[in-house]
């Protein structure tokens, strides 16, 4: 049978094809440093070229091509790339072109890939007045897959659409046995790996890209555990990562400190996952090279890739091959060797920092978070000229999110009901915190903020802050302080309020104080 891959990237398709022991008769690739990967793997010389360039009709492979495969960029349609408002149409444009290419050569099956988010956009766009209305009757099915159902090592989420034997295909799934994130990790350890996805033996010294990046500073590893665990916005997510479980999903953009980034306990401290980490996680043999000029190259073609383990599964569908003869990939008469160039050495040091004057900043205040949407933060205003900080509380639900300033007003509203309840410990907190950080003004926390010593000071301030709230709870008489006080304020009875009644009016008391006393300039 013989099948081309478009949009090809480094390889992903076409390592399935060999896998099932389909011919691959032609790539398709525009990434110079994505298809040199492919070419030295596969030992192939295909060309980079534009696919959205290429005229259908111009396709002539002197026999019948059985199945056209391919991940269209996912680029536009990523809710990663500027938070989901991507070009759409001009994403459209790619997928137009791989289904103009599918109509045109007529295979007996075809499968694309993309993200999620692309089901719903294809079901929109091939209805009745959509751009992509006349591709309507090639798309038999749109289906969102987890990798992880398919053996691969990663809670990998992604859109197939095409036309091939569905029901065969999710029926390997009963038999497909889960590899967890620890597999990865304690299997890469030993002196003698065996790869998790593919059963390959290799002494370690013989297996590339195991080097380690230098450990998280204590700056990076603090944005990470709060970006993860007490994001100011999102769904908590654990750190370090579990290991009892599939991976997380395996990003192209991750960076040091960014809710992407897997991360892993390092001898000291913490860290990213390392280049053969991710190809494995992703379902690449423990042989294949990846080429990329640096380490975040790397990253990124390994992040867009379709993971061969999955598309092995589709190909054993195309090749109508039952659920009871289907085999384990490791199980594959084809066996992919390393390349004789190895892939370039990284440099796995601290990246040179230089952080922009206006570098954000917005982290939740401890003991004061409430999750979805519901929390006092202390941030920045990057937009303004003069960049002023302060402390927020902000409520209400992810459609309808609504901020009560921390001004004087709220602190002269509270002052009265507080000092009636004799609870010394509230002036108290204030008098020390202002004591010990009367010099944080705006100006010192941005410069602190922005420093290249990836200090901690600005933590340090937002520590104490949350000790004192916590002193305070544990210490403060609250009889005299009703919840109708805490409602007449934000004019809302949710819930979620009502039941935090107490610590939300002490991190207003606190907090307004705090921006009147320190960060008024």
């Amino acid at each position: 049978m013989n099948a081309i891959d478009l949009y090809s990237g480094i390889g992903g398709w076409t390592l399935g094809m060999k896998l099932s022991g389909i011919n691959n008769v032609a790539s398709y690739e525009w990434w110079h440093e994505a298809n040199q990967t492919h070419n030295f793997n596969f030992d192939t010389n295909h060309s980079e070229i534009d696919i959205r360039k290429i005229n259908p009709k111009d396709l002539d492979y002197g026999k019948q091509i059985d199945f056209v495969v391919g991940s269209p960029p996912c680029t536009q349609f990523s809710f990663a790339n500027k938070g989901g408002n991507g070009d759409i149409n001009d994403g459209l444009i790619d997928i137009r072109k791989f289904l103009e290419i599918v109509q045109h050569l007529k295979p007996k099956y075809w499968a694309m890939e993309n993200v999620p988010r692309v089901a719903g956009i294809l079901e929109n766009e091939i209805k009745e007045g959509g751009t992509l209305h006349k591709f309507a009757p090639l798309v038999k099915h749109i289906l969102v897959v987890d990798s992880a159902d398919y053996g691969v090592p990663q809670n990998r989420k992604r859109m197939i659409a095409g036309n091939f034997p569905l029901d065969l295909f999710q029926s390997y799934k009963s038999n497909i046995e889960q590899v967890t994130f620890g597999d990865v990790l304690k299997s890469l350890k030993k002196k003698e790996i065996i790869d998790p996805n593919f059963r390959y033996t290799l002494n370690r010294k013989d297996v590339t890209e195991l080097e380690n990046e230098v450990s998280l500073t204590p700056q990076e590893e603090r944005i990470n555990r709060d970006s993860k665990t007490f994001h100011p916005i999102y769904n908590k997510m654990s750190f370090p990562d579990k290991l009892d479980r599939p991976s997380r999903t395996v990003t192209a953009t991750c960076t040091r400190v960014s809710r992407e980034s897997i991360i892993v306990k390092a001898k000291n401290g913490y860290r990213r996952l390392n280049v053969r980490e991710r190809g494995v996680i992703q379902g690449f043999p423990i042989t294949y090279q990846f080429y990329g000029r640096t380490l975040n190259a790397k990253f990124k073609m390994i992040g867009n890739a379709v993971p061969p383990v999955l598309t092995y599964y589709i190909f054993q569908s195309m090749l109508e091959v039952s659920a009871n003869n289907v085999k384990h990939p490791s199980e594959s008469k084809y066996y992919h060797e390393a390349p004789k160039y190895k892939s370039k050495d990284s440099n796995l040091g601290l990246p040179k920092r230089k952080f922009p004057a206006k570098r954000k900043f917005k982290f939740a205040v401890p003991n004061l978070r409430y999750g979805s949407g519901v929390r006092f933060e202390l941030s920045n205003d990057p937009k303004s000229e003069e960049i002023p900080w302060s402390f927020k509380f902000f409520h209400g639900n992810s459609k309808n999110i609504k901020e009560i300033k921390l001004n004087r007003e709220i602190k002269e509203v509270l002052g009265p009901i507080v000092n009636s309840t004799k609870n010394k410990i509230f002036n108290k907190s204030i008098k020390d915190i202002t004591s010990r950080y009367k010099n944080y003004k705006p100006k010192k926390l941005q410069q602190l903020w922005t420093s290249t010593e990836l200090n901690t000071d600005v933590f340090d301030f937002l520590d104490e802050v949350g000790n004192h709230i916590e002193e305070i709870m544990d210490t403060a008489d609250f009889k005299e302080i009703e919840p109708s006080i805490l409602v007449a304020i934000v004019e809302d009875d949710n819930k979620k309020l009502i039941e935090n009644y107490r610590s939300i009016v002490t991190g207003m008391y606190l907090l307004s104080s705090l921006n009147t006393k320190i960060l008024e300039e």
